[in-house]
């Protein structure tokens, strides 16, 4: 209970450190918000890449995944994404490439000599399904325009409801 307790008072002590250095920035700086909180959303998915690669020590595929996920989430800054106000759920924009780019380089060096580990391949591969169809809908959500040039939170999530009810309806 005590660690717990102290875990949950460093997260939010961590919060209100990002939040005092976002606004600094912005004043001192002139760097916006949004940008400073994509920073930080896109340095989190690759933290927690970083630590899930820990655990294939002495393998190539996760830095290499680890490298691809740093450049797309890199290119997500030049993209329609930089344009909007930052909202709650921008760390989906990194998190589900991110995600996508993992599966499939795990997917791809994930060794098959028996019948167990084919399986667990298929495994893989239905995630990497999944994982793809949504990030396809998160990233296509960037393209919708709003009537007032910003899209909010609920009208990204209404969004990607109607297409993926639409995608479902249709099959």
């Amino acid at each position: 209970m005590r660690s717990r307790l102290r875990n949950i008072l460093l997260a939010l002590l961590g919060i209100i450190a990002f939040v005092v250095i976002a606004f600094t920035l912005e004043d001192e700086a002139g760097i916006p918000f949004a940008v400073t909180f994509r920073v930080a959303c896109a340095g989190m998915c690759l933290f927690l890449m970083f630590q899930m690669s820990s655990e294939f020590p002495g393998e190539r595929w996760p830095r290499i995944a680890l490298v691809l996920a740093a450049l797309f989430n890199f290119a997500l800054f030049f993209s329609p994404l930089a344009q909007l106000p930052a909202s709650k759920g921008d760390i989906l924009f990194f998190g589900a490439p991110d995600a996508v780019i993992f599966l499939t380089a795990r997917t791809i060096t994930y060794p098959v000599t028996d019948v167990h580990q084919r399986a667990v391949r298929q495994q893989l591969i239905l995630g990497l399904i999944i994982a793809c169809a949504i990030s396809a809908i998160l990233m296509s959500i960037m393209f919708f325009p709003h009537p007032d040039g910003h899209r909010s939170t609920a009208d990204k999530a209404h969004i990607g409801l109607v297409i993926a009810a639409q995608a479902v309806t249709r099959v």
